[in-house]
């Protein structure tokens, strides 16, 4: 099997963790409608910023996931929502695992169709999540190893874009009511998918 044909997977998820990113920002109101474009994906109707900042920010976060994916030392991306320093909400994709299986399922058709009804989900996420401050912004976390961070900021390619090692306890919420989103569970690629809410 060639690199490129086992980094399948790999494009397939930073894939997702984009059209997600994009969809949690607009469902949650961080940022104007007018922001947004439609586009479709996976069947089904889906948002992008068009904010050249925003989606340049994503972009080399996403370069960090395929770094850590690659090096199989990817945990967590989470999405912290805050505003004050106060830690709202936090949507956790926990990667569990990330195989190349095209033989058993050449056109990803039973991921696509995962894919499709996280997105459709994640469309009625307000309608069971607190409304936000209007102050509220975002951030990209990401949970891996001390090795594979010091991988990544030794490596030239992204000397322009630092990961910030950061004591995951100041973005944390204490005794968060968990809403469970959505498990992704084929041979190619297991996600769990949850928010964290903040109950105070």
């Amino acid at each position: 099997m060639s690199v490129k044909e086992s980094e399948v997977v790999i494009d397939i998820l930073c894939e997702f963790l984009e059209v997600i990113i994009h969809n949690i920002l607009h469902v949650r109101k961080l940022y104007p409608d007018s922001i947004f474009v439609k586009r479709k994906k996976y069947g089904v109707v889906v948002y992008r910023s068009i904010h050249p900042q925003l989606n340049e920010y994503i972009s080399e976060c996403l370069k960090a996931v395929k770094f850590h994916a690659k090096e199989k030392l990817l945990r967590k991306l989470l999405i912290c929502i805050v505003s004050s320093e106060i830690v709202y909400e936090r949507f956790v994709l926990e990667v569990l695992s990330l195989q190349n299986t095209i033989e058993k399922d050449p056109l990803y058709i039973k991921l696509e169709q995962n894919l499709r009804d996280f997105c459709l989900k994640l469309q009625s996420a307000s309608s069971y999540l607190d409304p936000l401050p209007s102050s509220a912004s975002f951030r990209i976390m990401l949970h891996t190893t001390n090795y594979s961070n010091l991988l990544y900021n030794n490596n030239p390619t992204f000397e322009a874009f630092p990961m910030i090692c950061v004591n995951e306890y100041e973005y944390k919420i204490s005794a968060p009511d968990i809403v469970p989103m959505h498990t992704i569970d084929t041979d190619s690629m297991v996600l769990q998918i949850y928010v964290e809410k903040n109950s105070v």
